[in-house]
């Protein structure tokens, strides 16, 4: 137990003890008979008969207590005992109904949990308590009683932290699907379209049955205001479907899995970042379509902030996007996998076009990371206009220049690079 619970704990068996000492009344005594003479409190008399002569009562005095004064000690005994024992009983159950009854979760060590198929509410119970996850098993059997998830505790592995509360644990292990033996993984930067196929080769269910559930699960979203028309768009849900790996239950379907999708996105994209995005004057579907671009124009990483300030440049000067990835997106319908672009491309009509359209894109071209998300929402501020594929690294890296006359004398050194070792990207010069 910690100190600071020793001292509460302590405190508060004190204050019961003094309460119920207080409260233990004293037995009444009898009334004595003004006019006889009070007798001895120490001693008792015995009647021992009648003396037939005189008529006169004879009494002996014996020593022994007095039943009256024994039977008070007694039972103020007794009522200590009683008070020790019931302080007793609070006091060890005071840290438990605290456990209990603790609903506030704070930042803890994450734990990795697995429940074997089979396990008893008490066995999970153990398991947490020698996981550091709760301290009292009973506090976690009772709150699992009364809760709403009472027979729900699913088997798999989790991911939980120390600094959850009971209710949150709870919660997790009976609504979270930690089943790793059907975990389906969804690579960053996969368009809805990727995902699908990626579902059917694996035998999870058919292509068809994700896209109708991402079709319509749009209309129901939260985020359905802000959504561009249907129409002008090929899903209304991309980029809202975040990639991560995510553990199926069996016969799993696509509008559960959709859902599964939707529900992580909304704690990535939490309180913090809507409040960012506002302050930047971002609606979350744009802040998606910019992640996305930057998402698809970089495999590193760290060129994510830098990717963002070209884009906020280009759109402050008036400047078209000309961005290859929204070229590929729009004709291959997400499906990607073009191996050059080619300049008849680039008139290609389509919302998505950034080479014939002004601003951004009808709507994201893929499912960013969280990284290209927070890319968007802290941008680097620089001067930069112009950025290529650096061929000479062929790391996905980019070379960023301020000028187009930099940026041409980079493209020349690059297609000298290009015509020395063959093509190495499939992105046409921003």
């Amino acid at each position: 137990m910690r100190k600071e619970d020793e001292v509460e704990k302590d405190g508060f068996e004190r204050k019961l003890e003094i309460h119920f000492m207080e409260n233990v009344e004293e037995p009444e005594e009898t009334l004595s008979d003004p006019q006889k003479p009070q007798e001895e409190p120490s001693r008792k008399r015995r009647y021992s008969g009648q003396d037939e002569e005189d008529g006169e009562t004879v009494w002996q005095v014996t020593g022994e207590a007095q039943p009256e004064r024994k039977s008070r000690r007694a039972r103020k005994i007794v009522g200590l005992l009683l008070v020790f024992l019931l302080a007793g009983t609070v006091a060890a159950g005071y840290p438990i109904a605290r456990e209990y009854f603790q609903e506030k979760s704070v930042a803890g060590k994450e734990v990795e949990v697995t429940i074997k198929k089979g396990s008893t509410s008490r066995d999970v119970g153990q398991l947490l308590k020698e996981k550091g996850l709760i301290r009292y098993k009973s506090a976690f059997l009772l709150k699992l009683y009364f809760s709403e998830y009472k027979g729900k505790i699913r088997y798999g592995t989790f991911e939980l932290n120390k600094g959850m509360s009971l209710a949150r644990v709870i919660k997790e292990l009976a609504t979270q699907d930690g089943q790793k033996e059907n975990a389906f993984t969804v690579p960053e930067g996969y368009s809805i379209e990727m995902i699908a196929k990626k579902l059917e080769k694996e035998k999870v269910m058919p292509a068809s049955e994700f896209l109708t559930a991402a079709t319509k699960a749009a209309q129901t979203s939260h985020y359905k205001g802000i959504f561009p028309d249907k129409t002008r768009v090929y899903y209304q849900l991309q980029g809202y479907l975040y990639p991560d790996t995510y553990y199926l239950p069996e016969k799993v379907t696509g509008d559960q899995l959709v859902s599964m999708m939707l529900d992580e996105f909304d704690k990535k994209f939490d309180t913090a970042r809507l409040d960012k995005a506002k302050s930047l004057g971002l609606t979350v579907e744009e802040v998606l379509i910019r992640a996305s671009l930057v998402q698809k124009e970089t495999e590193n990483p760290k060129e994510y902030p830098t990717i963002a300030g070209v884009i906020n440049n280009r759109l402050t000067r008036g400047m078209k996007l000309q961005f290859d990835s929204t070229v590929v997106y729009a004709i291959t319908k997400g499906a990607y996998g073009m191996e050059r672009v080619l300049y008849k491309d680039l008139e290609f009509d389509s919302p998505y076009n950034t080479y014939k359209n002004a601003g951004l894109p009808a709507g994201p071209i893929c499912n960013p990371c969280l990284a290209a998300i927070d890319g968007v929402l802290n941008p680097q501020q620089h001067d930069f206009l112009y950025f290529q594929t650096d061929v000479t690294k062929n790391d996905g890296s980019n070379i960023y220049t301020k000028t187009y006359e930099e940026h041409a004398a980079a493209s020349s050194t690059t297609t000298a690079v290009k015509k020395e070792t063959g093509p190495t990207d499939t992105k046409k010069n921003k």
